[in-house]
């Protein structure tokens, strides 16, 4: 099998959703298909919408292998730009990516009136991908929270 390269990738965690804030570990319920503070790889999106509906993929509750979903943006926070390590999420991001128009990654930049396509694992892109994540960070949830742990 060949070594799959690091590649970068916007992360986001889902939001704990408390169905009743003073109900048992309202804390750490999540969406019916990811748990709280699930780590969700953002794929892309509904630009057409603003991005109100994201496709993430992420580990749902007792799976072993990711899964792909549209959730609403507001359901994650704490968005990032991360590399991405793990061969196989690379490989269920690739399936992704060859199998839904949706998931992009923000692998591009429109550079005087052309379309350029950014190398998923070049510092460049990962910079990018860092202001795409504050953007969604600021516009969905405020200011970015203390980023001293990101890395990792």
């Amino acid at each position: 099998m060949t070594e799959l390269a690091p590649e970068w990738c916007v992360v986001g965690t889902l939001l704990p959703y408390p169905y009743s804030p003073t109900g048992p570990q309202a804390e750490l319920r999540g969406q019916k298909i990811f748990p709280a503070g699930a780590k969700l790889y953002v794929l892309g999106g509904f630009a057409g919408m603003g991005y109100e509906t994201l496709t993430v993929l992420g580990y749902a509750h007792r799976r072993r292998s990711p899964v792909k979903a549209h959730l609403r943006a507001k359901y994650v926070g704490g968005f990032r730009a991360q590399l991405v390590y793990r061969p196989v999420v690379l490989r269920a991001i690739h399936r992704a990516e060859a199998e839904d128009g949706t998931c992009h990654r923000w692998l591009f930049e429109y550079r005087e009136h052309s379309r350029v396509d950014l190398a998923p694992s070049d510092p460049a892109t990962g910079e990018r991908l860092a202001r795409v994540a504050a953007d969604f960070q600021k516009r969905l949830h405020g200011p970015a929270p203390d980023s001293a742990d990101e890395r990792g």
